[in-house]
């Protein structure tokens, strides 16, 4: 039987305007950018290889990345609004904190903001940004260590074993020349490791909601 159209209306109005208002927000914001500090608007627009006239491959694995840290946090929200949050609170807030970290982790990786963003246009140091992510991965791991301990977390181990690794082999200075394809290489692994911890835990927590 077909789905009314005022019944469709009804149901996805309040999604579209949402998402088109953040939408229109952020293009809004490239506006603003682009008159007050004349930068061209199709900089904040345009493809970056098409800008600077590169490879289809350039960046490959760093967009690969990019997609595979969005689909976690992407199914960590998703899981979330699914649950009942009055018939399990605990989960669902451990499934939106999830996914806050790890949409915070997308956009250090998307933007630089560890090593670019923060150090040269905010004045914080790096190590600085280390330490604040350390805590923030501390907290998160006190607050919800029963539904740590009852989920596969030696998946969540291995994602972050990884990711340090990556992060070792960045910072400290290596007797070899320095390359950051092991870097980046071990970082997509531990990506990876990662989502897959959060599609096991998300099927766990909504199997037992």
């Amino acid at each position: 039987m077909m789905r009314s159209l005022s019944l469709q209306f009804r149901k996805v109005t309040p999604v579209l305007l949402i998402s088109w208002l953040l939408a229109i927000l952020s293009l809004m914001l490239a506006i603003f950018t682009s008159i007050n500090k004349d930068i061209p608007l199709d900089v904040f627009t345009k493809d970056p290889n098409a800008q600077f006239d590169a490879s289809f491959y350039i960046g490959f694995f760093s967009n690969l990345g990019i997609m595979i840290w969005s689909a976690a946090f992407t199914i960590c929200f998703y899981g979330a609004w699914r649950m009942d949050g009055k018939q399990n609170p605990r989960a669902q807030q451990f499934l939106i904190l999830s996914g806050m970290i790890t949409m915070l982790m997308t956009l250090d990786d998307l933007f630089q903001l560890h090593e670019l963003v923060f150090p040269h246009y905010l004045n914080i140091s790096e190590n600085m940004v280390y330490l604040t992510y350390l805590n923030i991965y501390l907290i998160y791991f006190i607050r919800f260590r029963n539904q740590l301990l009852n989920s596969d977390f030696i998946v969540l181990f291995i994602a972050f074993f990884l990711l340090g690794l990556s992060t070792i082999i960045d910072i400290l200075p290596l007797p070899i020349e320095k390359d950051t394809f092991l870097e980046d290489a071990i970082k997509l692994l531990g990506a990876v490791t990662w989502l897959i911890y959060y599609i096991r835990t998300a099927d766990e927590l909504l199997e037992k909601r």
